[in-house]
C-alpha cells in the first residue's frame, strides 16, 4: 500500500524558517488535519522535495517545450554538487538561464530548506488552513503531494 504525502514547503528554496515556527506549524496542522502524522525538517542548504511516482513531466517556464529525464538528471547531478545552492542552467530548448526551482514541474515538485510532511491526511488542505501556516511561516508555501 502507497502513502500519499502532502509536503508543504517555502516558495523561496533558500527561506529558513525558525524551528519554533515550524514547530507552531506542526501543531497547528496536528489539531487540524486527520492524519497518519505530521513531520518536519530542516536543512542548511536547499534539497529537492518531489511528489515521489507522481512525476509525469517536467517543461520550460519561458518556451514551454518538454524537457528529456536524462537532461534534467544530469542538471540536477551539476547542482547537487554546490549543494543545491547553484540551481541556475541554460536550458537546451531556448538557452535562457532558468533555475531548477522555476521548471514547470507536473505535479509540482520544488526545493527547500524546510518543509512540513503530512503522511496520509484523510481530507483535503483547505486554503484556509494553508492561509494560516503561510503567517505562521512568515513565508508564501506550495504544496508537494507525493505518493510513496
Amino acid at each position: 500500500m502507497s502513502d500519499h504525502l502532502v509536503k508543504i514547503i517555502p516558495k523561496d528554496p533558500f527561506c529558513k524558517v525558525s524551528n519554533a515556527a515550524l514547530q507552531s506549524a506542526k501543531s497547528f496542522l496536528e489539531k487540524q488535519i486527520r492524519c497518519d502524522s505530521v513531520e518536519i525538517e530542516f536543512n542548511e542548504t536547499p534539497i529537492f522535495v518531489d511528489c515521489g511516482s507522481n512525476l509525469e513531466h517536467i517543461s520550460c517556464p519561458n518556451c514551454g517545450e518538454m524537457l528529456d529525464f536524462g537532461w534534467w538528471g544530469e542538471a540536477m547531478d551539476k547542482a547537487a554538487e554546490s549543494e543545491f545552492t547553484l540551481m541556475e542552467v541554460e536550458m537546451p530548448c531556448c538557452r535562457n538561464i532558468i533555475s531548477l526551482n522555476d521548471l514547470n514541474y507536473y505535479f509540482p515538485c520544488g526545493f527547500a530548506c524546510c518543509l512540513i510532511q503530512i503522511y496520509n491526511p484523510e481530507q483535503n488542505i483547505e486554503d484556509e488552513i494553508i492561509d494560516v501556516i503561510q503567517n505562521i511561516l512568515g513565508s508564501c508555501v506550495c504544496i508537494v503531494e507525493a505518493h510513496i
